[in-house]
């Protein structure tokens, strides 16, 4: 859980954001809202080594605020997902999949979504998870896929990742914040381990000619 005094710090960030103001402020954002990130991340090491974000912005190819107005930590995160944990003033973010997938990810997942067994282990790792998939990018089916094909929404997606956003409030300053993350991010287990399984091509094998991807699967 983190202290009141963390969304006052980003409070004043967001009013004062450049590199001075934060070197001056630097110990309020190691105390109030590193420290609790930490101490949270521990008790989450079952779902793997955390990784936090630097606090500063590379401002050299991008107009943006020299300092992030928010802190970001991943928890296990790999080539093939993980989970993500990100506070600021617009809320709690949770997620957990694989953001931005590479085209080689992408095609084995949808490989697996093409097979019916695959693609019910899929569904039933999603509807575990208290996380929301995000929604299908493409608007139309992707390149070499049916357009009625019975799992197009699933082929659709560009994103292989599961979130929540909760609004802040004083919830995050009790021991149910910590209790949230936790049960979210563990119910979400299911669906990493899915994407770890398929998209790193465990049991996946390239469309052959006499199984043409264009087929409609059952």
């Amino acid at each position: 859980m983190w202290p009141p005094e963390a969304l006052d710090f980003l409070r004043d960030l967001e009013a004062n954001n450049d590199r001075d103001w934060f070197k001056a402020n630097r110990e309020r954002y190691d105390t109030h809202l590193l420290q609790p990130a930490r101490a949270l991340a521990d008790s989450l090491r079952h779902l793997g080594a955390p990784h936090f974000f630097r606090p500063y912005n590379d401002t050299r190819f991008h107009a943006r605020p020299p300092i992030k107005e928010q802190l970001g930590v991943a928890i296990g995160y790999g080539e093939n997902g993980g989970y993500y944990i990100e506070l600021s003033l617009d809320g709690l973010l949770l997620g957990a999949g694989i953001h931005h997938p590479s085209s080689v990810q992408l095609d084995r997942c949808r490989r697996a979504m093409d097979d019916g067994r695959r693609a019910a282990a899929f569904e039933r790792a999603l509807a575990k998870s208290e996380l929301a998939l995000v929604s299908p990018e493409l608007k139309r089916a992707p390149k070499g896929w049916a357009p009625d094909h019975p799992r197009i929404e699933r082929l659709r997606l560009k994103n292989l990742t599961v979130f929540r956003r909760r609004e802040v409030g004083p919830w995050l300053h009790t021991p149910e914040c910590d209790a949230r993350i936790r049960s979210e991010l563990e119910s979400a287990r299911p669906f990493v381990t899915w994407l770890r399984e398929h998209a790193a091509g465990v049991r996946t094998s390239p469309p052959s000619a006499a199984t043409p991807r264009r087929r409609r699967a059952g």
